[in-house]
């Protein structure tokens, strides 16, 4: 498979490797940022890269990709409208097949109080080993990440930081920043 041409990647591509599989992309959620993201770790074995660009300019709230299948979702909290996905979670109704999106602190046990059909006790965070649960957003397949750019964790550092002062750089710039 050859890989991506990189000089003509969608607009949705993840900003660090490329990867733009709409169910697989997210967006930073801050409003000075607008990056997408995968939800894939390629190289790097600390988290996918959402969830690096999130930790790394601790931003807290995604916007989901209008063509994934749960579409434009708000990712919020049911009870508080809270956006910051470091603290959401979810629970399933008892005899539905719907869930809900929670923060763990308050409104968890707010919500058990009040209303009973929610099973409270089955409480899951929507970040599992370091990644978005995969039913959220799906994990690139192996074709996609065969095609994307291999990047390193230290390029990603290199990266964050040139966004501070040059928000529209690209990986390529990397390079000529240190020159």
């Amino acid at each position: 498979m050859e890989p991506y041409d990189f000089k003509a990647l969608p607009q949705h591509a993840c900003a660090y490797c490329g990867i733009h599989e709409p169910d697989c992309v997210v967006k930073c959620g801050a409003a000075d940022c607008g990056k997408w993201f995968c939800n894939g770790k390629g190289l790097s074995q600390y988290g996918s890269h959402i969830i690096l660009h999130l930790v790394k300019t601790r931003h807290k709230d995604i916007v989901l990709h209008p063509e994934s299948p749960l579409k434009d979702t708000v990712i919020e909290c049911y009870n508080c409208s809270s956006r910051n996905l470091f603290k959401l979670g979810y629970v399933s109704a008892k005899q539905d097949t719907v869930i809900i999106l929670l923060c763990r602190e308050t409104c968890l046990s707010q919500l058990s109080v009040k209303d009973s059909k929610w099973d409270m006790e089955n409480w899951q965070p929507l970040i599992e080993n370091k990644a978005l649960v995969n039913w959220l957003v799906k994990f690139p397949p192996e074709s996609e990440v065969r095609r994307s750019r291999k990047i390193k964790p230290q390029d990603i550092n290199k990266l964050e930081e040139l966004w501070k002062e040059k928000p529209q750089a690209q990986v390529s710039d990397i390079g000529a920043a240190k020159q």
